[in-house]
């Protein structure tokens, strides 16, 4: 949880320098959607890695996304998308669930993060900044209340061969008549 909200900190403070760079190089929309990609692709790889998945299992959805970033014409779309590909991945990929449990909770989750792009209305790189790091705000839910990590199976402690010896022994001394 920590985790997706420091990354999502560093990736609004790191969102707006990004823009601003590339949109030299590129047209702002694509710049801006280049920058949410990168971001999103940041965050699938954390998301690989608390999963114990391959990185190789979120290669066909982050290059779908890519090819959406130069061949969409809207960015209410890509980040549709965007948001489509990350549910794909966290819940189809490295969180795997129970279908009606996955969707409710994906449903809850992306409803709240555009419910807050809408409130916020961002129209300049810097509140697209802030939007960004909300966002992961929004999306450390997951981790809180929906993610079920299972509990972690206890160590058997294998105990000395001399030890089990005795307690058979104390057993069978203690049930003789």
């Amino acid at each position: 949880m920590f985790t997706t909200i420091i990354y999502g900190l560093l990736a609004g403070m790191s969102f707006i320098p990004a823009v601003m760079v590339m949109s030299n190089l590129v047209h702002w929309t694509a710049a801006f959607r280049l920058a949410i990609w990168l971001v999103l692709a940041g965050y699938l790889v954390v998301l690989t890695r608390w999963g114990r998945v391959s990185l190789l299992s979120i290669v066909f959805p982050l290059l779908l996304l890519l090819l959406l970033v130069f061949w969409g014409d809207t960015n209410s779309a890509f980040l549709l998308l965007a948001l489509g590909v990350l549910s794909w991945v966290r819940s189809g990929i490295c969180f795997q669930g129970g279908l009606l449990k996955t969707v409710a909770t994906e449903a809850a989750l992306c409803l709240g993060a555009g419910a807050l792009v809408v409130f916020f209305t961002p129209h300049s790189t810097i509140t697209w900044g802030v939007v960004v790091w909300m966002f992961f705000l929004i999306q450390s839910v997951y981790f809180v209340v929906f993610a079920d990590f299972g509990e972690e199976p206890e160590e058997q402690v294998e105990l000395d061969p001399f030890h089990q010896a005795r307690t058979r022994a104390e057993r069978i001394l203690s049930v003789a008549p």
